[in-house]
This record gives structure tokens, C-alpha cells and sequence, in this order.
């Protein structure tokens, strides 16, 4: 659940700036893929074809690099300073034991509080790992049908049903991508949003539950 105080250490900046990375990098590839699928206005397809393609690797880039920094970096729960290595709030938690269907009624609107959790719930981790292997296949399938690597990825393209499947394949992914970011958007500003000025720009609220802010140590 959300803290009634967020801290710096709960959002560091280094995943700050690759949370507005994505973001940007998102909403250029949504935008790009679009015209590239459809032109929809009088741009240049060459211009979006390259701007597709500089973010299709920034994205890429950036979601290794906050893979690498959950295990590297630190952060803290919400409202504490105590900072633990970030790769432990995306595993399992006492905090949210047997409180999915609690958390599933609370977002369907069948209970008025969400259940005490850790940084995260259980459907938030899921989301964040299930968008890490989304990205990973919507490149698959973009390198399949991007006229550089075609033929290094024909055998599978072909057992896929051939480049128009797998163009039908890239676009439907993106709406995949379109519907749960959009859900994730909702839902954070509807239960965590006194935490949105910390995620985006590193501001606090408040005062927060405690005042430690070195590392815990490994156990």
C-alpha cells in the first residue's frame, strides 16, 4: 500500500530518470508504429521510421540497465530511509502473502482499502516482469520484420506465418502494451498518488515514517 509519506530513497534518481526514459521512449514508439503501420498525417516516413528505431534501442537499453541496477542499486519501502537492494522488492514478500484476491477486489472496486503490501504488490511485480518479457518479444518480432535483420530472423518468421503475421503479431503487442500501461497509469495515480512528484521529479511529501538512510546490510 502506499505510504502516507514518499522518500527519495523509495524512488532513487537513477530509476527516476529511467521511469521518464521509458515513458518518453513509449510514447515515440506507440506514436512512430502508428504512422509506420498507417500514415496519419503529412510526416516523413523515413523521420519516423528512425525515430522508431533510436527508441526502439533506447528502450531495450534501459530496460537491461534497470534489470542490472535492481541488483546493483538500493531503495527503501514506502515512507522508510532504510535502503535495501532494489531486487528485493520484486521477490517475494511476508508483507504480501495471501492478499491477491484481496488486492484484485480493491481494484475492482469490491473493497473500499487496499491490503497492507510491500513496495510493491503481487500484481504490480507480475506487471513489471510481464512488460520485461513483452519487450523483449515485441523486439523479437521488430527485428524479424525490419528490412536489416529480415533474414536473420526468417526461420522463425516463417514458422510464425510469414512477415505479415508477424507484422499482425508487432502491432497487436503494442496494444498490449498500450492497455496495460494505460491500467498502470490509472491505478498509480488513483492509490499512490502522493507518490507521482517523487516518481517523476524526485520531490518529497511530508515527513517520512523513519530517518536511517544507510543500506541494510545482507544477511
Amino acid at each position: 500500500m502506499s505510504a502516507e509519506h514518499a522518500t527519495r530513497e523509495e524512488h532513487p534518481w537513477p530509476a527516476i530518470a529511467m521511469h521518464w526514459v521509458h515513458l518518453i521512449a513509449l510514447v515515440v514508439l506507440i506514436w512512430t508504429g502508428f504512422f509506420i503501420r498507417s500514415p496519419f498525417y503529412a510526416g516523413s516516413m523515413q523521420l519516423n521510421r528512425s525515430l522508431h528505431f533510436i527508441f526502439m534501442w533506447l528502450l531495450i537499453f534501459t530496460a537491461v540497465v534497470r534489470v542490472y541496477y535492481a541488483f546493483v542499486g538500493f531503495s527503501a519501502a514506502p515512507g522508510m530511509r532504510r535502503r535495501i537492494r532494489d531486487y528485493r522488492h520484486f521477490g517475494p514478500q511476508r508483507e504480501n502473502r495471501g492478499k491477491f484476491f484481496e488486492q484484485m477486489k480493491y481494484y475492482l472496486f469490491l473493497r473500499r482499502t487496499s491490503p497492507r503490501h510491500g513496495k510493491y504488490n503481487t500484481l504490480q511485480k507480475g506487471t513489471y516482469i510481464f512488460w520485461l518479457i513483452l519487450i523483449a518479444v515485441q523486439a523479437i518480432t521488430g527485428f524479424a520484420i525490419w528490412t536489416t535483420t529480415q533474414r536473420a530472423f526468417a526461420p522463425l518468421t516463417y514458422a510464425l506465418g510469414g512477415p505479415a503475421a508477424m507484422r499482425t503479431y508487432h502491432y497487436w503487442i503494442m496494444w498490449v502494451f498500450i492497455v496495460t500501461v494505460a491500467v498502470h497509469i490509472y491505478l498509480s495515480a488513483a492509490e499512490a498518488w502522493r507518490e507521482l512528484p517523487l516518481m517523476f521529479f524526485g520531490v518529497e511529501t511530508g515527513e517520512p515514517a523513519e530517518k536511517e538512510s544507510r543500506p541494510a546490510t545482507m544477511g
